[in-house]
């Protein structure tokens, strides 16, 4: 991609509400057998009540970008919904900008070579300890053995607050 090029009709997924919300599937729940695997004390108290749906689709050049929307054992939460059909249709937007804010911090990588894994909705834990409404954006980058993970944080407002990274 030259520049942080992406355009519209290849980059953003437009009624999600009514294309994809049927397709997401319910995460696998953590069971007794895994949380003692774990060593989580408490499995009742420490096991979160949120849950990820999820969904794999195409977006550009990316394949089975996982998607995914918090939850309960039932259903996605609405806000959160609400909140991939909107940004959704302009991923395109989010993309150029998570692009950038990389290569503001990381100069030296080349943008084509980073794959978009997941694009996530739901609670994000800052860097300040702080949670937030938001999304965020997964690429990896590299080559084995040199693989890498950077997740770009957005608030609710389409916001970039932060990214993780590090090795995978």
């Amino acid at each position: 991609m030259s520049q942080f090029e992406f355009f519209e009709q290849n980059y953003t997924i437009s009624n999600f509400k009514q294309k994809g919300y049927q397709k997401l599937l319910l995460s696998k729940a953590l069971d007794e057998n895994v949380a003692e695997k774990w060593n989580i004390s408490g499995y009742e108290s420490e096991v979160p009540v949120t849950r990820q749906w999820f969904w794999s689709t195409d977006i550009g050049e990316w394949q089975e970008v996982e998607v995914t929307v918090e939850g309960n054992s039932e259903k996605p939460y609405e806000e959160f919904v609400e909140m991939a059909d909107c940004i959704l249709k302009q991923l395109h937007i989010y993309l150029k900008r998570s692009f950038e804010y990389l290569k503001q911090f990381i100069s030296t990588q080349k943008s084509s070579v980073y794959y978009l894994s997941s694009v996530s909705f739901g609670w994000l834990l800052n860097f300040d300890g702080h949670i937030l409404t938001g999304f965020s954006l997964v690429f990896v980058y590299g080559d084995y053995p040199n693989v890498f993970q950077y997740k770009v944080k957005f608030n609710r407002s389409g916001w970039p607050i932060g990214f993780e990274g590090g090795p995978l």
